[in-house]
């Protein structure tokens, strides 16, 4: 290999485990100079590992001509490559509105959307984008602003899921020279000098400002900072599960018991791991628990006498003799609102849920003509298909009722919806926070996880419904 810039990725590969042979890469590619850069890497990479690329290009419609010419040349530049590209125009500022979210969020949520999507059709392994050293450094100082802790002061994963950044330890300055000297074209983007988001602020006033008064270079010393800190985060982690495994007195699917006085003797920064290994294990995830919930079962923890703290999602906190206990409450809150109507077609963001929903309609005709055959995707994808004509009284998302019924994909007939959540061994903790799409009072899909026979898509199906779910991490 002959560019040292290459040679670094590919041996972020092999230190990785990714881009393997056999297996298909979705790029996403916006035409400025990191994302070219990206393509042209993935691209060259793949013919000496084996693995293909897939390029989605996401028009966010905010830039009027400028957009439209990013798209063009987008198209050019896949051409030319032989890379098979999918693009996509998505009105980034209505759903800004219509969700009340910032144009900079709205877009991240549908690019990953996008790409989401494609990773689906196309079977891919991985979502590559072009964060590098320079974006990871910017992370970082935002999250310092916000007021983070250590885990926002690691800034972005280089591999999380199917995500990968394959330039996050390359520098800006890097990758302007590696497209110089292979000859290659990219786009600007105008709104990137436009200092009306934080992130451009960062960029183009507080970090140039910072070296011209003093000299430094703070981008290099924060990335040394998450790099030092990210090793101690590690320890941290794996000593805690250690001491966590030390003190445990009893744990099942709905209840964690620990040892108070070993607890109440292990310095903060493990014991405040120790409170968030208990909430994952009796909640199925980290969403919902903040620093606040975590002092507060830390300070019931170390009085003396008997105390109880309520936490989200129904978990309570009870410090009783020697035990701390953190159990879920069968009978407390569930997630969501309440019963939210997805319109169809629309992108719909709800907030309680946590969740994005896209829906689409199309003929049988339209969806071939789009997608090619009509395969029903696998149980566990989070986009399916339904007969839209099956649907009576519109489309929700809610979560369980009393007396839900269900009729599972490929099963003899309904059964309770509880009786499926036993038999798919479901934690009892988390059900009631398992959005569903439902027709009425009727389960249309428990989300994630099983589809319903009776609205699937058949051969008398005139048109099919086309559901997306992007699942928020906050």
């Amino acid at each position: 290999m002959d560019d040292k810039l290459l040679e670094k990725v590919n041996s972020w590969a092999e230190e990785c485990g990714a881009l393997k042979p056999g297996t298909l890469v979705i790029a996403g590619v916006s035409g400025g100079a990191d994302s070219v850069c990206l393509l042209d890497v993935l691209y060259r990479l793949g013919k000496t590992r084996g693995f293909s690329v897939y390029a989605v290009h996401v028009n966010h419609m905010l830039r009027g001509m400028e957009a439209d010419e990013d798209e063009n040349f987008v198209r050019d530049l896949c051409n030319r490559y032989g890379i098979p590209l999918k693009v996509f125009r998505e009105d980034v500022a209505g759903f800004a509105e219509k969700n009340g979210c910032s144009v900079e969020e709205a877009g991240r949520i549908i690019r990953y959307e996008c790409f989401q999507k494609v990773l689906e059709e196309q079977g891919g392994s991985y979502i590559a984008v072009a964060h590098h050293m320079d974006d990871q450094a910017e992370t970082v100082f935002i999250n310092l602003l916000r007021g983070t802790g250590l885990d926002g002061l690691c800034g972005m994963p280089e591999i999380k899921g199917r995500i990968i950044r394959p330039l996050l330890r390359v520098k800006k300055s890097d990758i302007l020279a590696y497209i110089e000297r292979n000859s290659l074209s990219y786009r600007t983007d105008s709104s990137n000098y436009e200092n009306t988001y934080l992130r451009n602020i960062i960029r183009n006033v507080i970090f140039p400002e910072i070296r011209r008064l003093t000299g430094t270079n703070l981008s290099a010393g924060l990335v040394r900072m998450q790099e030092l800190l990210k090793a101690d985060r590690d320890f941290l982690n794996q000593y805690a599960e250690k001491k966590f495994s030390e003190i445990l007195v009893d744990s099942n699917e709905h209840k964690v018991i620990l040892e108070r006085e070993k607890l109440k003797r292990l310095n903060p920064a493990v014991s405040g791991r120790i409170i968030r290994i208990a909430w994952e294990k009796v909640s199925g995830s980290l969403q919902g628990l903040e620093s606040v919930h975590v002092r507060a079962v830390l300070n019931i923890a170390m009085k003396d006498g008997n105390h109880t703290a309520d936490l989200p999602k129904g978990i309570k906190a009870i410090a009783i003799y020697n035990r701390l206990e953190i159990t879920v409450e069968t009978t407390g809150e569930t997630a969501g609102s309440g019963p939210a109507e997805i319109p169809v077609p629309a992108v719909t963001m709800l907030r309680d849920y946590k969740i994005t929903v896209k829906t689409e309609l199309f003929t049988r005709e339209e969806y071939i003509a789009k997608f090619g055959n009509i395969n029903k995707p696998k149980e566990n994808s989070l986009i399916q298909l339904f007969d839209y004509d099956k649907i009576k009284e519109g489309i929700y998302i809610r979560v369980r009722m009393p007396g839900d019924m269900f009729f599972p994909y490929n099963s003899n007939g309904k059964k309770k919806l509880k009786d499926f959540f036993i038999d798919s061994k479901i934690p009892k903790n988390i059900r009631g926070n398992i959005p569903l799409l439902a027709d009425g009072k009727n389960i249309v899909w428990v989300i994630g996880r099983r589809t319903a026979e009776n609205y699937k898509v058949d051969d008398s199906t005139g048109k099919i419904l086309y559901v997306n779910i992007i699942m928020h991490e906050n």
